[in-house]
């Protein structure tokens, strides 16, 4: 029986509180962690997950390398007694001339997104590349007998292409599929590949 994947979009961080775009490890490897709030958000998701029975032992979780998403999987490593492991697979989509800039300017990706999941307008990642990179770590849960529960801590873009290639919907819908509120598990079907 293959695992129980959840997603766990980074709590609420000082990114979003500043209304940035920090996705870069350049930029957001070291800063841009958690807020007081994003840091309960996680707590809360992850007791309501435990008290549910939603989190079948054993409990493996894998983290993004930002700053936000690794204190993320800290909160949730303290509530579960676990280790975090860091993949850099599950990092940030690349949001290129944009880095740094507002955050308002999400949306004008989103648009061309929900047209082209290949395209690379402002050297924007694209959804297809985050597909390319961050899939093939849910292919390699499934594939290598792993039992339990798996919580990938991730960022928005991440959780939503992979919610969306698991469910087989066009990437051009991620936004519309996926898009996860900070702090938030959400399962994950395993069928990405």
């Amino acid at each position: 029986m293959p695992p129980r994947i959840l997603l766990l979009r980074h709590g609420r961080s000082v990114a979003n509180e500043q209304g940035l775009i920090a996705s870069s490890a350049a930029n957001a490897a070291e800063a841009f962690g958690l807020t007081p709030p994003g840091r309960e958000q996680v707590r809360v998701s992850l007791e309501q997950a435990r008290e549910s029975g939603g989190l079948e032992p054993p409990v493996l979780l894998i983290s993004s390398p930002l700053l936000r998403a690794r204190e993320s999987a800290e909160v949730a490593a303290t509530l579960l007694g676990v280790p975090v492991t860091i993949d850099a697979r599950l990092s940030e989509r690349g949001f290129g001339d944009l880095e740094l800039g507002p955050d308002d300017s999400y949306r004008q990706v989103w648009t061309a997104d929900r047209l082209d999941a290949t395209h690379r307008s402002w050297k924007v990642e694209s959804v297809a590349d985050v597909l390319l990179r961050a899939g093939p770590v849910v292919d390699e849960l499934t594939s290598d007998g792993c039992i339990g529960t798996v919580i990938l801590c991730t960022h928005g873009d991440v959780a939503s292409t992979l919610l969306c290639a698991s469910l087989d919907v066009p990437l051009e819908q991620h936004r519309e599929v996926g898009a996860l509120h900070t702090g938030v598990l959400h399962p994950l079907g395993v069928r990405i590949g």
